[in-house]
């Protein structure tokens, strides 16, 4: 009874890593994906008051090439159209001590 126990558990792990392993070869992730977090990181990462100055719009736009939409916490600028987008959302939470939570949504073409 406990081989085939066994027998049934590596029958189930080999057809699961078959099909993770066909999923990821023929439809793999979107790299836009990666490269819009990245440059999101890196916009956390350079300044804490980039929302609050008014400099995000010309930021954001040099760093993201296929940027949509960018909405900076209500303000939203449209920078071309697109029938699909994605969107990515970060959130400030404050600068220079402050907490004054600004939500940042940056809609980019795939």
């Amino acid at each position: 009874m406990r081989a085939l126990e066994a027998v049934a558990i590596s029958v189930v792990f080999v057809i699961f890593s078959v099909y993770f392993h066909v999923s990821a070869v023929y439809k793999p992730p979107s790299l836009h994906i990666y490269s819009v977090n990245r440059a999101l990181a890196w916009l956390l990462l350079r300044s804490d008051s980039l929302p609050y100055t008014g400099e995000l719009d010309r930021v954001v736009v040099d760093e993201v090439p296929n940027i949509v939409y960018l909405d900076n916490g209500g303000s939203l600028a449209y920078f071309r159209n697109s029938t699909k987008v994605h969107s990515f959302r970060a959130i400030w939470l404050g600068y220079n001590g402050t907490l004054s939570p600004r939500i940042v949504v940056i809609g980019v073409e795939p």
